[in-house]
């Protein structure tokens, strides 16, 4: 294996001296600008993702349930981050652990895929993974869209949750010259500075750049938080020659200030305590102790390569390192994790968490584009690899109590000695090489693929010097079948399964055996031929088995007979009408159940699956009269009530919000205001505090309350 990654990362200087084709006046875009393309100026809908496929096989064509945002429906709405992105994406629950300014906090048909899985991507590659609080959070200027692939889609990305993955696809240089600058401001006494420029350097067109930027700085929802962020990435596109082409990606993201997360009690949040109920803004820390900074930066390629009308190669790599350092102070005391009292003093315990971690991937893949017959086939054949190291150093401390109504903030005392609670080195890799083939013989899409995984995990426990090895070998494979009619309703069929491995060991020693996800879905998409959208139907039993549970012969360690089961309906509607009209719609019923399950909670409901989401987003802009360059949106999300634990013992209420939005184009005011524009954006309009987690008896949290932004910006 090893010498095809050398193989795989040498490649690029292989191919460069293959241009025997000049390099044309005007050189062809490469398939993710044709993405940009042809989503711009239509609004949400979008045609094409290489996501579910690693292929530019159209949405309507794939076997499979697939939502992308574009990057002009997060602007009309005023999206800042990738989870605000998703909230009206069916399937998709966001903020499940209520607000967080650290991590983009994702599920997707009931399992995690935000910051802190390993079911996050951006340009197809995953994101680093490190210990507790040393994960990535992207800003979400940084992004041309965001996709989400719902299933098991292990065949193309190894070990992955069962529920589905985020990818996020990052700015790219663009053949036309064009810009942006913003400035924004808003609520908590925020402001934002921003600006986007992209174009060719030459006049022939052969070498391509772009500059994306911000700059963040304000207060938050929590009392004594602070946020900053200065964020920019710069790309390059070196279009080689008319068969090949070089795309250079970096960033660099630096994050100040605090942590809006906080561990609240169940009684004076989810149910009222004796003297009622916390305030949502009440921060139960200590103002001198709330930190959280991060550095994160990240350089890759993408490269493509034509050999001739039916081979083509395409490698992704990238090289991404991350550091932080968390400081909090938050209820209950560790071992005890005692409630308030009556009066609401709660003990606290501080925390202090030193993080590094680094991490390289790279994804290789030859495609074959040809005919036998009357089927077409496309195929490919990839090897991706993944190599990550961290370490994770946390100390704790118990600190005085505080009163979770009236809070006085006392600081952390002289000669508080914080001591060590967990201290970790990891070396985690992935090793795997899939095969995909699609075929198509007139309405008929055929698509089958198949994949081995080696999967390595060394942790090292640096308290006690044991070292621990996760070894897992893994087959996956998804098949999926698909007949477009003329009308553009296509039905399909698919089967897909996944893993992950587990850290640890049973009572006889053996480590343990991956989770085993798989899935049976059927659906139904349609486009019209007589206006631009798209509608999704699906119908999904998923099924996840070797999930860890007590052991029933000694508690004291755990098995893997343990078996979630979830089954559900989700409807999806993206309308763009040529008169300025667009509508983004979804509803999801999904009904889980813990199947098999030693620690009681056999029939119970999987923690954090709500029977029935739905949301809708109308948007209008004024195509003439006194009003022309005037558009506004609307929009409302419905989350259903769940349980915030496996147990059940902890039900979280259901809650509806209310989003709007509101812009104008300035130049219909005079042509000098060419390029200039001004909007007004808003979340949760009414402000509703409700729960929007509640695992334990002392880890409940709110939901964001009503933001308000202005932006004020210039395009040319």
């Amino acid at each position: 294996m090893a010498s095809i990654t050398v193989v795989s990362i040498f490649a690029p200087a292989m191919l460069l001296g293959q241009q025997a084709t000049p390099v044309p006046a005007v050189p062809p875009k490469s398939f993710d600008e044709m993405v940009v393309a042809a989503d711009k100026d239509k609004g949400p809908v979008a045609k094409l993702s290489g996501a579910p496929t690693k292929t530019d096989t159209p949405l309507i064509e794939t076997p499979q349930s697939v939502s992308v945002v574009t990057r002009e429906e997060m602007d009309r709405r005023g999206a800042q981050s990738v989870a605000q992105a998703l909230t009206y994406t069916p399937g998709v629950l966001t903020g499940v652990g209520g607000e967080d300014s650290r991590f983009d906090d994702i599920v997707i048909r009931g399992y995690d895929a935000g910051s802190t899985s390993t079911n996050m991507y951006r340009d197809g590659l995953r994101v680093p993974s490190g210990g507790q609080w040393t994960r990535s959070q992207f800003d979400l200027f940084g992004f041309e869209r965001v996709e989400v692939v719902k299933g098991p889609s292990a065949v193309l990305y190894g070990q992955v949750a069962p529920g589905g993955l985020v990818n996020q696809v990052s700015k790219r240089p663009t053949a036309d010259h064009r810009g942006m600058a913003s400035f924004q401001y808003g609520s908590f006494d925020t402001w934002q500075a921003a600006a986007d420029v992209s174009g060719p350097i030459d006049g022939e067109g052969r070498f391509l750049y772009r500059i994306a930027g911000l700059y963040r700085d304000g207060g938050s929802q929590i009392d004594h938080t602070d946020l900053e962020r200065k964020f920019i990435a710069p790309s390059f596109t070196w279009n080689i020659s008319e068969d090949t082409s070089f795309t250079l990606l970096t960033a660099y993201q630096e994050d100040r200030g605090g942590a809006t997360y906080q561990f609240l009690p169940v009684a004076g949040s989810l149910t009222p305590a004796p003297l009622g109920y916390i305030r949502r803004e009440n921060f139960l820390g200590e103002p001198t102790h709330n930190t959280f900074d991060r550095d994160q930066w990240s350089i890759g390629y993408e490269l493509k390569h034509r050999f001739n009308d039916t081979l083509s190669f395409h490698q992704n790599a990238r090289f991404a390192d991350n550091s932080t350092l968390y400081e909090g102070v938050v209820g209950g005391t560790r071992g005890a994790l005692l409630l308030p009292n009556a009066a609401g003093n709660w003990t606290r315990r501080a925390v202090r968490g030193i993080g590094d971690a680094h991490n390289f991937s790279i994804d290789s893949r030859l495609q074959a584009d040809f005919e036998t017959g009357p089927v077409e086939h496309t195929t490919i054949v990839g090897f991706d690899y993944i190599r990550g190291a961290w370490t994770h150093l946390r100390t704790g401390a118990t600190v005085p109590a505080i009163n979770i109504f009236l809070p006085v903030y006392t600081g952390i005392p002289a000669g508080t000695v914080f001591a060590n609670q967990v201290s970790q080195d990891a070396v985690e890799s992935q090793k795997g090489v899939y095969f995909q083939e699609q075929l198509k013989w007139g309405g008929w899409h055929l698509t089958l693929g198949g994949r081995y995984d080696n999967s390595d995990i060394e942790l090292l426990n640096r308290m006690t010097k044991v070292m621990s090895n996760t070894d897992a070998d893994e087959w996956t494979g998804r098949a999926g079948l698909l007949y477009l009619f003329d009308s553009g309703i296509a039905p399909y069929a698919s089967y897909s399964t996944s893993f992950e491995p587990l850290a640890g060991t049973d009572r006889n020693g053996s480590p343990f055996d991956p989770t085993e996800g798989e899935q049976v879905e059927i659906g139904v998409k349609y486009e019209p031929k007589g206006f631009n959208a798209v509608f999704t139907a699906s119908a999904f039993q998923l099924n996840q088995t070797n999930v860890l549970t007590l052991d029933s012969v000694d508690p004291l360690f755990q098995a893997q007979t343990g078996e979630i089961e979830l089954r559900g309906v989700e409807l999806e509607a993206k309308v763009a009408l040529t008169e300025g009209l667009s509508i983004t719609g979804g509803w999801t019923f999904m009904d889980s159940e813990i199947k098999r399950n030693n620690d009681g909670n056999v029939g119970n409901d999987f923690a954090n699956v709500a029977e029935d989401t739905g949301s809708l987003w109308i948007d209008y802009t004024f195509q003439g009269g006194p009003l022309e360059g005037l558009g506004v949106g609307a929009g409302v999300r419905y989350v259903g009530a769940r349980f915030g634990d496996n147990a059940n013992a902890f039900r979280v209420p259901d809650y509806t919000l209310f989003d709007a939005a509101i812009r104008y184009d300035l130049g219909k005011l005079s042509e000098s205001l060419e390029g200039a524009a001004v909007s007004l954006s808003a979340t949760n309009i009414a402000d509703e505090i409700y729960v929007a987690k509640a695992e334990t008896a002392i880890s409940a949290n709110y939901g964001p309350g009503r933001v308000i932004n202005m932006n004020l910006s210039y395009s040319w």
